[in-house]
C-alpha cells in the first residue's frame, strides 16, 4: 500500500480521539435541556450548579492528566499511552451510560477530561513521528478536522438520536479504537531510544507500506538515529555496507541512544529553548483571538437573522461549514508556506473581528451580515491560526524533549482558554460586545505580527535546518540574513 495512504490512515485512527473530545463538549448543549427537565434519564432535575460543574469537569480532569500524559509517553511508549486514552474514553461513558445520579454523571465527565489530556499530549508525538516531512502537515491537520467532525456529529446525535442511543453509540466508538489501536505498531523513532532497531525497522516498515526492507528504509533509520544521537548522518554508513539479504539488514549495529533528559535539553539547548518559547507564544496568542466570543454568540446571531430556524438547525449548519472547511485546510497545508497561511489567517481574522465589531456598534449590515461574518471568521480562524501552531509542535522540538515541550504547549493553550473564558462576560458587560470585539481584532493583529516577526517556516523542511533557524535568535528576519551572509 501506498506510503501516503497507510499514514493517512492511521493518522484518521489516532485522531479519533480528538473527535471524541468534540463529543464530549458538545454533549451537555443538548443533553443539559433534558436533565434540566422533567423528563430527564436521571428521574429527578438537576440543578444549575450541577449544570455548569457537568460543563466544566472535563477541563478539570485535562489538566490534572496532561503532565502525566507527557511523563507515560516517554516511560511506556506512545502507543500503549495512546490505549490509556482511549481505556479513559471507555470508562467515561460505560458511566455515563449507566448513570442514575449526576454525581456518575460528574465522574464520568471528568474521565473524559482524563483522557483528553493524555491524548493532547500523544496524538501529536506519535502521528509527528510516524508522518514524512512532505506530508506530516497534512497529518497533524487532521486533528482540527476530526475535533470538526466531532462537532457535527454531536450535534447530529442529539437531534436526532435519543439519550440512551447517543451514548451506546460514543461508547461504541471508543471501543473500537482501542481495539483497532491494539494492531498499530510503536513509533520507530521510540523504538529507536530503547535501541530496539530490528522492531523499528519493522515500525517503519509497517507506517511507509513495505513488505521488505529496502535501501529507503535503512537510510530514513540511520536519519532518525542521527536526530537522536545529534550527529550528521552519512548515507555511506554502515547501513550502505550490509548486503542486500533482509536478514543481515535487519542485524544493523545497534546505535548509542543514550537517554537525555528533556529538562537537561532544555538548559542546555538554545535552540531548544526559544523553539518552545515560540510555540507557546504564537498558540496562547491564537487562543486569545475571540473564537470562543463567536461560538459563544453564534447561536444568537443565527437566531435574529433567521428566526424560523432551530437551534439544533443553526449549530449544525455552523458546524459543518467550519468542517467542510477545515478539511480544505487538510489538503492546503502542506502547499503553501506555513508563515503565510499563519499570518494571512490572523489578518482575515482580525478583519473579520473588526467587521463584526462595527455591525454590533452602528448596524450597517443587513440581518444576515453578522452570521455570514461569523461563518467567514470561524472557517479562517481553523484553517490557519489554531492549526498551524500545533503542527509545529512536532515540526519544531527535539526528540529527546517532544513530550515534555508539548505538554507545555498544551497547558499553556489551556491557561490562555481558561482567561480569556475568566475575563470574558466582565469585559461584555463593562465595555459592551462590539468593543470586546474590536479587541479581538486588536489581538489577532498582534499575533500577525509576532508570527511575522518569529515564526519560522517549516514546511517540508529538514529538523536540523528547523534548529538551524533557533540557534540565531528569536527573530526570524535576522535568522535569514545570518544564512545569507554565510
Amino acid at each position: 500500500m501506498n506510503a501516503d495512504v497507510v499514514q493517512i490512515l492511521v493518522t484518521f485512527l489516532l485522531s479519533t480521539p480528538t473527535f471524541m473530545v468534540a463529543v464530549g463538549n458538545s454533549w451537555t448543549s443538548y443533553t443539559l435541556i433534558l436533565l434540566q427537565s422533567t423528563e430527564s434519564p436521571l428521574g429527578y432535575k438537576i440543578t444549575t450548579n450541577d449544570s455548569n460543574l457537568l460543563s466544566s469537569i472535563i477541563m478539570l480532569g485535562c489538566i490534572s492528566s496532561i503532565g502525566v500524559g507527557a511523563y507515560l509517553n516517554d516511560k511506556i511508549g506512545r502507543k500503549n499511552t495512546e490505549i490509556l486514552s482511549g481505556l479513559c474514553y471507555v470508562l467515561a461513558w460505560s458511566i455515563i451510560t449507566t448513570a442514575k445520579t449526576v454525581t456518575q454523571l460528574v465522574i464520568g465527565r471528568y474521565a473524559i477530561g482524563l483522557g483528553t489530556g493524555v491524548h493532547f499530549v500523544t496524538g501529536v508525538v506519535y502521528i509527528g513521528e510516524i508522518s514524512q516531512t512532505s506530508i506530516r502537515g497534512t497529518n497533524l491537520s487532521i486533528l482540527t478536522f476530526m475535533y470538526n467532525m466531532g462537532t457535527v456529529i454531536s450535534y447530529l446525535e442529539g437531534w436526532f438520536c435519543s439519550y440512551a442511543v447517543v451514548n451506546y453509540l460514543n461508547l461504541s466508538v471508543a471501543v473500537a479504537f482501542v481495539l483497532i489501536l491494539l494492531c498499530m505498531k510503536e513509533t520507530p523513532v521510540y523504538l529507536l531510544r530503547l535501541g530496539k532497531e530490528k522492531e523499528a525497522i519493522k515500525s517503519l516498515k509497517f507506517y511507509r507500506g513495505r513488505s521488505t526492507v529496502t535501501q529507503e528504509i535503512l537510510d530514513e533509520i540511520g536519519y532518525m538515529k542521527s536526530q537522536l544521537t545529534n550527529k550528521k548522518y552519512n548515507d555511506n554508513t554502515d547501513f550502505e555496507k550490509s548486503s542486500q539479504n533482509e536478514k543481515e539488514k535487519l542485524n544493523v549495529t545497534a546505535c548509542n541512544t543514550e537517554q537525555i533528559s528533556a529538562l537537561s535539553t532544555l538548559r542546555s539547548v538554545k535552540s531548544a529553548q526559544r523553539a518552545l518559547i515560540t510555540l507557546v507564544i504564537n498558540l496562547s496568542l491564537a487562543v486569545c483571538m475571540g473564537m470562543i466570543a463567536v461560538q459563544a454568540y453564534a447561536g444568537q446571531f443565527f437566531l435574529q437573522a433567521v428566526p424560523s430556524l432551530s437551534p439544533h438547525l443553526c449549530s449544525v449548519l455552523l458546524a459543518v461549514l467550519v468542517t467542510i472547511f477545515s478539511g480544505l485546510s487538510v489538503i492546503i497545508v502542506d502547499l503553501i508556506p506555513r508563515r503565510v497561511i499563519m499570518i494571512g489567517s490572523c489578518m482575515m481574522a482580525a478583519s473579520c473581528m473588526a467587521c463584526l465589531a462595527s455591525m454590533l456598534r452602528w448596524a450597517w449590515a443587513p440581518d444576515w451580515g453578522i452570521p455570514a461574518v461569523v461563518v467567514l471568521y470561524s472557517v479562517i480562524y481553523n484553517c490557519g491560526a489554531v492549526n498551524i501552531p500545533f503542527i509545529q509542535i512536532a515540526e519544531c522540538l527535539p526528540p529527546e524533549m517532544i513530550s515534555f515541550g508539548t505538554c507545555v504547549v498544551m497547558c499553556s493553550m489551556f491557561l490562555a482558554n481558561f482567561a480569556v473564558l475568566f475575563v470574558f462576560h466582565p469585559a461584555v458587560d463593562a465595555l459592551g460586545l462590539d468593543a470586546v470585539f474590536f479587541l479581538f481584532a486588536i489581538i489577532s493583529l498582534i499575533t500577525a505580527s509576532v508570527a511575522f516577526l518569529i515564526m519560522r517556516e517549516t514546511r517540508k523542511i529538514p529538523f536540523e535546518v528547523v534548529q538551524n533557524m533557533f540557534e540565531h535568535g528569536y527573530l526570524y528576519q535576522r535568522q535569514i540574513r545570518l544564512l545569507v551572509e554565510h
